[in-house]
């Protein structure tokens, strides 16, 4: 998750970032902790390193293209502005090499100023390559964020991006390291698909002991809420807002700059 609390004597554990949280939600949001679903944001850079080349280019562009002269020359010819990328974002790479191949027919290849930053041939088609894939990323991303998912729709989403990139296996596998209890997750994927006499014994287990927690039986197995980045992405906003730029700010001032930023799509 974000790292809200980032002072030098701050306790960084899961602990005192949840105490944080339960404080922080209903005093500055009118929400509660348990409205909140997270996910493990898989290392973007890490993924993405053998493309660091190509995408570097794209940036060089994009970063010259948001320049007085070349921004003005783009305003004659489209209302598409240039987009740039922080490391650490699919969504951003993604939203980058979208706006760079819907600018490329925009670009002027006798223009001394970008001549020399224009991507080649041969670059482009590893990036268009890789745009594809970044579209799959990006679908499953938005699809993780609906009321509607339940774990056997996040499981068959998560198999589907193995399938196109079997090293996604290490984070989206389900057995991967960072899954809580894959016993009971593969065991609540197995009853939706109808296959609940099919439980292996540790399935089993780790269901009994939830539905002893519980009190229930299967029926609320959709209600289970699969995870999401959308959260982890906001509070990473708010300590930017908040943390680096305007540490006066009253709550309400706070939140509504928030809710823009947020929405700034909506309003575009």
């Amino acid at each position: 998750m974000a790292p809200i609390l980032n002072e030098p004597n701050d306790d960084l554990s899961a602990v005192a970032h949840r105490e944080f949280l339960a404080e922080m939600l209903p005093r500055d949001f009118g929400r509660q902790l348990y409205q909140c679903v997270f996910i493990v944001g898989d290392n973007c850079s890490h993924h993405l390193q053998e493309h660091e080349e190509d995408l570097a280019v794209v940036q060089a562009l994009m970063v010259k293209l948001r320049t007085l002269n070349q921004s003005a020359k783009l305003r004659l010819k489209t209302d598409l502005r240039p987009v740039i990328r922080p490391e650490t974002r699919w969504s951003s790479t993604f939203m980058m090499l979208h706006r760079y191949f819907q600018l490329l027919e925009h670009l002027d290849a006798d223009d001394e100023d970008i001549a020399d930053l224009l991507p080649s041939p041969a670059c482009n088609r590893r990036l268009r390559s890789l745009l594809n894939e970044l579209e799959s990323v990006e679908s499953v991303s938005k699809a993780l964020q609906g009321s509607d998912a339940d774990l056997l729709d996040v499981r068959e989403w998560f198999d589907g991006l193995i399938a196109l990139k079997p090293q996604y296996a290490d984070y989206l596998g389900p057995r991967a390291n960072i899954v809580h209890s894959p016993d009971f997750e593969s065991g609540c994927v197995r009853v939706l698909r109808g296959k609940g006499a099919r439980l292996t014994r540790a399935e089993r287990f780790r269901k009994k002991r939830r539905l002893m927690q519980q009190e229930q039986q299967y029926e609320l197995l959709r209600s289970i809420p699969p995870t999401s980045n959308i959260v982890e992405r906001f509070f990473s906003v708010a300590r930017t807002t908040f943390g680096h730029e305007r540490n006066s700010l009253q709550p309400i001032t706070l939140e509504q700059i928030l809710f823009l930023r947020q929405n700034e799509s909506r309003h575009a």
